[in-house]
This record gives C-alpha cells, sequence and structure tokens, in this order.
C-alpha cells in the first residue's frame, strides 16, 4: 500500500506503450462513475462523455486490447451507459459478468434476491420521508444515495438502511462516496471479478493490465495487480489519494480521458 503523492498517470504512459508494444497486448479495466463518467446527483443521470467515448473507440480499434467496465452498477445498466461494444461487463462489482464467451452470475448472490427484496420493502417508503434520499435496486444489490440529503438527516438514512439490513444475517453494507451499499455476503468484490476476467483474458507476463477507478470498492482490484507485472491500479482522486494500493492517479474523469488519449498515441502499429 502507498500514500501521496502519487505520479500521474500521464508520466506513466510512456512506460505502459513500450510494454504494450513489446507484448502486443493491453488490458484496460474501467469503473464507470467518477472515472469514466463524472459523479451526479442522481444517478439516473449519469452519461459517458462523448470524447470519453471517443477516445475509447479509437483504443478498442487498436491491436491486442482487451477490455471490461468493473461496475457497482447493475450488469444491463452499466452496459447502456458505456454502449462499447466487443467489450467484457461485470455488474453489481463482478457478481454478474458478461462479454464475448463471457456469461456468468455468481450463485450466491442471487440466492439473496429475497432478502434484498425484504430490506428493499422496508427502507423505500421510510426513505420517501426523507428529501434527496434514494434507494437504486440494481438486483443482486441495492444502493441507498444520501447525496442530495440535508447533513442533519444523513445518519437517519444511514440507520433506517443499517436496521433493515441487519435483520438478514445473508446481507452486508459496504460503504462508498455518499451511498450505502447492500450486498449479499459472499467473498466477492471488484478484485474477484478482476482475478476472473484475467483468467479470461490469459494475457501472458509483463502485458500491462491497468485498472482505473475512483472509490474505495475499487481498492480491490488494485491489491489485486499489486503483485502482478505489469499490473498497475489508477486511482481516480481530487486531491490527496491517502493510503491506496494504486500506483499512479488521475484528478478526474478528464483526466482519464486525456490519460487515454495518450495511450492511444503508444498503440503498436497494425
Amino acid at each position: 500500500m502507498t500514500q501521496s503523492p502519487l505520479p500521474h498517470a500521464l508520466e506513466r504512459v510512456p512506460d505502459w506503450g513500450r510494454a504494450w508494444r513489446a507484448t502486443g497486448s493491453l488490458v484496460l479495466l474501467l469503473d464507470f462513475d467518477g472515472t469514466l463518467a463524472p459523479i451526479v446527483d442522481r444517478p439516473d443521470d449519469a452519461e459517458l462523455p462523448a470524447r470519453t467515448r471517443t477516445v475509447l473507440q479509437r483504443l478498442l480499434s487498436r491491436p491486442g486490447i482487451r477490455a471490461a467496465v468493473v461496475s457497482g452498477r447493475g450488469l444491463e445498466d452499466a452496459r447502456s451507459r458505456a454502449g462499447l461494444p466487443g467489450i467484457a461487463y461485470a455488474g453489481n462489482h463482478g457478481m454478474e459478468i458478461r462479454g464475448p464467451d463471457i456469461q456468468e452470475v455468481h450463485a450466491k448472490a442471487a440466492a439473496a434476491r429475497p432478502m434484498l427484496q425484504q430490506v428493499l420493502d422496508t427502507v423505500e417508503p421510510r426513505l420517501a420521508a426523507i428529501p434527496g434520499a434514494i434507494a437504486e435496486d440494481k438486483g443482486l444489490t441495492l444502493s441507498i444515495h444520501y447525496r442530495m440529503v440535508g447533513r442533519d438527516r444523513v445518519a437517519e438514512v444511514q440507520t433506517i438502511t443499517r436496521e433493515a439490513t441487519a435483520a438478514h444475517d445473508g446481507l452486508r453494507i459496504t460503504e462508498g462516496k455518499e451511498v450505502l451499499e447492500v450486498r449479499p455476503r459472499v467473498d466477492w468484490h471488484k478484485g474477484r471479478a478482476v482475478e476472473f476476467l484475467l483468467k479470461r483474458f490469459a494475457p501472458p507476463p509483463g502485458v500491462p493490465v491497468l485498472y482505473f477507478g475512483d472509490d474505495t470498492t475499487d481498492e480491490d482490484a488494485f491489491r489485486v495487480l499489486l503483485d502482478r507485472e505489469g499490473g498497475e491500479g489508477i486511482r481516480v482522486a481530487d486531491g490527496e489519494t491517502g493510503t491506496t494500493a494504486a500506483r499512479s492517479f488521475v484528478r478526474d474523469p478528464g483526466d482519464v480521458a486525456q490519460v487515454l488519449e495518450a495511450l492511444v498515441e503508444e498503440a503498436p502499429v497494425g
């Protein structure tokens, strides 16, 4: 684990490019909200910026690229918002993964759906009385957003969610940026999803494996890459990154697009 200051990812692009050209391959793994797309108040309003879409399309046309979006969103939601064909999508922190020749759903997570529904049925009417609170049903997980809730009522949202979840031993809560995630109590997270994808992609030793993410849930993926030759986590952080398993950083989704544009210029010819 490292602490600030980290190098900016633009400084790392030449090294990634050399490794890409030497091995003929590159693996690109990307969170969506806060990484590809700016964080917005309402999850339904999130969009992939045109600049980012353009550079991703250019990158995906280059030789040797394997790519995936690894998101806390439901799989279909992430796929429809990214809208990039021919890549893999890992939704609900990797509990469901789909792509070329891949179709996986975590069986134990799917079996927890009735418990999630009970939590949703409990919290929705109570949260409806709190302006700005949003209960998002993502199928295999729930997200309780309080970004737009008055500071004097945030604790109330958290208490409602924790009490409803505590009634079910098969569920747990994780915290993100002004959101509580209600998840099945299974040993699965974005790091496990990355391990699964890398087994399927099977990149040779030395291939750059780059994971861009902005939240605490992405740290699991960063840690997976720490001991991998060519692996690197890139933390999206406006300010101090704090303790992180990432090896470099960018400031915001605009920075992500800029780094990807620089990476296109390093692509192998052919």
